[in-house]
């Protein structure tokens, strides 16, 4: 970053020193964010580093020239069309004029969203880890705390193995709606993703029930069938969270259009 602050320092002067205009507020508050990015490196601040230098390269817009001006809008429109939440589309939008009719003030609005959507993404990518991670620590957990089962015999045994299968099923299915990103843009917190995984937990129970005691599935005893068992309770484990997590998901939605 400081590399590329000191380097866009010197860009920076060469817009201005080019600029014929007497009002040159925009590269006074170009300069002010090049020391907000000293400062926040100072303190250890990434963050707040890069905010304050995309800050700095936006005032540096209203120096540039209308063939400038017309590149960078060029450039906004192709990272846009790679940008899938509603701020690719605003960014069209604002940019939907001919090259000789843009202003400053339009590009500098479509690198915010631009920066504002990289954030986002990078925010997300973090918070993703971070739950992943949970889910990891849970099914480690679980797996220690359900192996003193695994010396006893009999329908005990059973019914830990299929709790932690039903388990292993919803955190299954849950990791991969986080990593597709089919939360959209809003990412749940920790209690709204483990939650749906410990309800695909019981729903394991529930499909060793129905195998167990239905006749029309099977005419012997379940335990007869280990394998099949633990594939069900992983099925019921998935189908469980997914629907916990649509369920929620729809709750949501009727919030926001209310």
């Amino acid at each position: 970053m400081l590399r590329e602050a000191e380097a866009f320092r010197v860009e920076l002067g060469f817009l201005e020193r080019r600029n014929l205009r007497s009002d040159n507020s925009w590269a006074a508050a170009a300069h002010e964010q090049l020391n907000n990015v000293q400062r926040c490196l100072e303190s250890n601040d990434v963050e707040g580093g890069w905010f304050c230098l995309h800050a700095a390269q936006r005032y540096a817009v209203f120096g540039m020239n209308q063939t400038e001006l017309a590149n960078r809008a060029y450039i906004l429109r192709e990272e846009a069309s790679k940008i899938s939440s509603w701020r690719g589309e605003a960014i069209d939008n604002l940019l939907a004029i001919s090259d000789d009719r843009l202003t400053a003030e339009c590009v500098a609005d479509a690198m915010y969203l631009r920066n504002e959507d990289s954030t986002n993404q990078y925010y997300k990518t973090r918070v993703t880890g971070d739950q992943l991670r949970t889910l990891l620590i849970v099914c480690a957990l679980a797996a220690v705390a359900l192996a003193p089962f695994v010396l006893l015999s009999g329908r005990v045994l059973m019914v830990a193995a299929v709790l932690f299968f039903g388990l292993l099923g919803a955190a299954f299915c849950s990791a991969q709606s986080l990593i597709l990103g089919r939360n959209e843009s809003r990412i749940p917190n920790q209690f709204v993703t483990l939650t749906p995984v410990l309800f695909g937990a019981i729903s394991g129970l529930a499909g060793y029930a129905i195998y167990e005691y239905m006749a029309f599935l099977t005419f012997h005893s379940g335990e007869r069938h280990t394998s099949a068992i633990m594939a069900i309770s992983f099925l019921f484990g998935c189908l469980g969270q997914r629907l916990l997590a649509r369920i929620a998901g729809v709750r949501k939605r009727k919030k926001v259009t209310t």
